[in-house]
């Protein structure tokens, strides 16, 4: 197989095109080739492949030779351009090489074409790989300035044989204030800051020799006489087969300051209070001071090496080591508290400082950490922290107790304190019922199911029965051993109990029921924790005491108003049986009243004193000699006054009985009208209390519509007209508008 070639041939003829490929295949060359004839094409042949050589026919009917070559110059192409031409004069060809084409051939000496080609080929390998050597080199040169620029040293470069600085880096210029032209053509010795130092000319000398040199802990003085420590090394080498030196210059002066501090604090450190631990980037221990010791119970040399984490008991999380990466953010050091533990065991509560430490390229080396021990302080918040928690549950109690008289709800507030603030699994209260001498369940929170809701237990029955028959706490350190005991054993089937408390309610001597903890693990044995549950126990007691007595009010209140109820309709009875022509009218204008007031709007507690008012509308008639009340005929002027002066009797009888004050608004002021006109006081417009006026209207009504042994009740239409005729006189006109809508229902 022959070596692969792309030809691109420029021509218009295809037979001499032919005559080209076959020379060229001659060659042993496996031709991938392409003719074109005009300019377009040629682009469009260089734009869709990638060609090795170009052959040209001089002149073309619509191109040329010289066309070409500046097309191909003009996109930057480097290929082997040859012209093949059937006769053309020799300034013409001369030109054409002038130009840049890279051989011209005649057609009869067609001959030639394998050796130019094959001359040109590598020509243009040669040329290609030069042009590669000279990007590299010049991307070497750019990154080596780039890198000489941007130094965080600083940087000469010397002339090996004559000593001269040819050139100095920006950082070295920054650090000793001498200027880029104080440096430049000058000998190192010559320059301000090295006249008195160790690498002068001999060291120069010695560099030609040995092509290294290095001194540490340096002294320079800066340009303004400041003095600075630095590291300075040289290396001799070759660039482009010129030998040079670079000097690399490092100040060091703060690392000499804080070895020399370091020393220093060394000594300090021996005798401060506080653990100062040090470690490595990984956390590994590498200072260790007299209070770590103490604090810690390990000795320096027994912690060397190890990780911090596993001398102090406490995991190294992701979060913690987040934290401490995040250190070399900040300018302090970063204040924490953990929890650490001694070597025998025992929690520590330690305040922790930490600061990262770096090296001179800022990059992180480890962390110091000055650890204060806590614990006495911790402890003293916590128990302080936890008596504000007890205050706080037992003013949430105290809340529920007098703010609600909902003895369940105040029983579920209680127990949600007892098992949040004693940490327990469950709780339960059960009240104890005198007559039948048994406990039975009121609450309970942390069961795993509903079964303890059965429970019953009888006195001295059980754990529950007994701490009310002795009047004292039980506690029962393992179930396990001992639920035979426990009446609700089979309640608290697989509820996996083991600690268990029982507590008597007690209040003013009088047991009230009992309060159980459950847990499902062992409890801490402590004694302030028994005296909360005890007080617990105390304010369970209370709010069952206090509801008990609500209840009982409740109780005594309600039969007291029944009995209230009952009087004043027996009073209401009585003056029924006295005027026979109106029995039944005082039951009918109460409710229709009472309907009324309901549209106003009336509260309940309105409602009750309008109703007692209604029942008794009439009761200053007893006042009235029957003469007068039960006359057939007409009342004389003397006589009717006196029954006027009824509302007045009512007035003098009723205002007496504190309970009937506010009742007192319709038997006093029922027959008041709007306009003024009414009596016993002449009130007028809304002066008159509501329920008189409401009930003013309603009287009216069952007056007129009921029938007398005088005369027939009125029908309902007449009766109506008649109330509407009054509106704004006798009656307020509202009350008038609701009446009719009612009654229209």
């Amino acid at each position: 197989m022959g070596i692969p070639l792309r030809v691109l041939i420029i021509e218009d003829s295809e037979n001499d095109a032919q005559l080209v490929l076959r020379e060229i295949q001659r060659g042993e060359y496996d031709v991938e080739w392409e003719r074109v004839e005009t300019r377009s094409a040629m682009l469009d042949a260089l734009v869709r492949r990638q060609w090795d050589i170009i052959i040209c026919d001089h002149s073309l009917p619509e191109f040329h030779a010289m066309a070409a070559l500046g097309t191909l110059q003009a996109r930057g192409f480097d290929l082997p351009f040859i012209i093949v031409s059937g006769s053309i004069s020799e300034e013409a060809a001369v030109n054409s090489l002038k130009a840049g084409a890279h051989d011209f051939i005649m057609k009869e000496k067609l001959a030639r074409l394998i050796p130019a080609i094959q001359r040109e080929l590598g020509d243009a390998k040669t040329r290609h790989e030069r042009k590669q050597a000279e990007q590299a080199l010049l991307a070497s040169e750019v990154r080596y300035r780039r890198l000489f620029e941007a130094a965080k040293d600083g940087i000469l470069i010397l002339n090996a044989n004559t000593g001269e600085i040819v050139d100095v880096n920006p950082f070295l210029i920054e650090i000793v204030g001498y200027s880029h032209a104080e440096f430049l053509g000058k000998q190192l010795w010559e320059i301000g800051f090295f006249k008195d130092i160790v690498a002068n000319k001999a060291a120069f000398l010695k560099l030609q020799e040995e092509r290294y040199i290095r001194y540490e802990n340096l002294p320079l003085e800066t340009k303004d006489g400041h003095r600075i420590w630095v590291e300075f090394v040289s290396n001799a080498y070759d660039v482009n087969g010129k030998q040079v030196i670079q000097c690399n210059i490092r100040d060091i002066t703060e690392r000499k300051q804080s070895a020399d501090q370091l020393k220093y604090h060394a000594r300090l450190l021996r005798h401060i209070n506080d653990a100062v631990i040090a470690t490595d980037d990984q956390f590994h221990i590498t200072a260790w001071n007299r209070a770590a010791e103490k604090m810690y119970g390990w000795h320096s040399e027994e912690v060397m090496g190890h990780n911090v984490s596993e001398i102090l008991n406490f995991e190294l999380t992701d979060e913690l080591r987040s934290a401490a990466r995040e250190l070399l953010k900040e300018t302090i050091a970063s204040r924490s508290e953990r929890i650490h533990h001694r070597r025998d065991g025992r929690t520590l509560y330690v305040e922790v400082n930490t600061i990262a430490l770096t090296n001179e390229r800022g990059k992180m080396t480890g962390y110091v950490s000055v650890n204060r021990d806590i614990t006495e302080r911790k402890l003293a918040e916590e128990q302080t922290q936890l008596q504000i928690q007890h205050l706080k549950a037992l003013r949430a109690i105290d809340i529920a107790i007098s703010s609600s008289l909902n003895l369940g709800l105040t029983l579920d507030i209680l127990l949600d304190q007892v098992t949040a603030q004693l940490k327990t699994d469950a709780a339960t209260i059960l009240l104890f019922h005198s007559i039948t001498n048994t406990l039975e369940y009121a609450a309970s929170r942390g069961f795993r199911s509903t079964a303890i809701r059965k429970s019953r237990v009888r006195l001295g029955e059980g754990y529950a029965g007994k701490a009310i028959l002795e009047r004292r706490m039980i506690h029962i350190s393992n179930l396990v051993e001992t639920d035979s005991e426990l009446a609700q054993a089979l309640l608290l089937k697989g509820e996996e109990f083991i600690e268990y408390y029982c507590v008597p309610l007690i209040v003013k001597g009088e047991v009230k029921g009992v309060l159980e903890i459950f847990h499902r693990d062992a409890l801490v044995d402590d004694p302030e924790w028994v005296d909360f549950l005890e007080t617990l126990a105390g304010q369970a007691a209370i709010a069952i005491d206090n509801a008990t007595l609500f209840e009982d009010l409740q109780h005594s209140n309600s039969e007291l108003f029944q009995a209230y109820d009952a009087t004043i309709e027996g009073w209401s009875h009585a003056l029924d049986l006295r005027d026979k022509e109106t029995e039944g009218h005082t039951l009918r204008v109460t409710e229709m009243t009472l309907k009324l007031a309901r549209k106003f709007g009336f509260s309940d507690e309105q409602l009750r004193h309008t109703r007692w008012g209604a029942l008794l509308h009439d009761i200053g008639k007893m006042g009235v000699p029957d003469n007068i009340l039960l006359k057939p005929d007409k009342l004389t002027d003397e006589e009717w006054d006196r029954m006027k002066q009824h509302p007045v009797f009512a007035l003098e009888m009723l205002s007496p009985i504190a309970y009937l004050k506010s009742s007192l608004d319709i038997p006093y002021c029922h027959h008041e009208k709007w306009d003024g006109t009414g009596y016993p006081r002449g009130l007028k417009g809304e002066v008159i209390p509501l329920a008189a006026r409401l009930f003013a209207v309603v009287d009216v009504w069952d007056a007129l519509r009921s029938d007398r042994p005088y005369r027939k009740g009125w029908t309902r239409e007449k009766t109506l007209e008649h109330i509407k005729s009054l509106s704004g006189t006798h009656f307020d006109p509202k009350v008038v508008e609701y009446f009719l809508d009612m009654i229209k229902l």
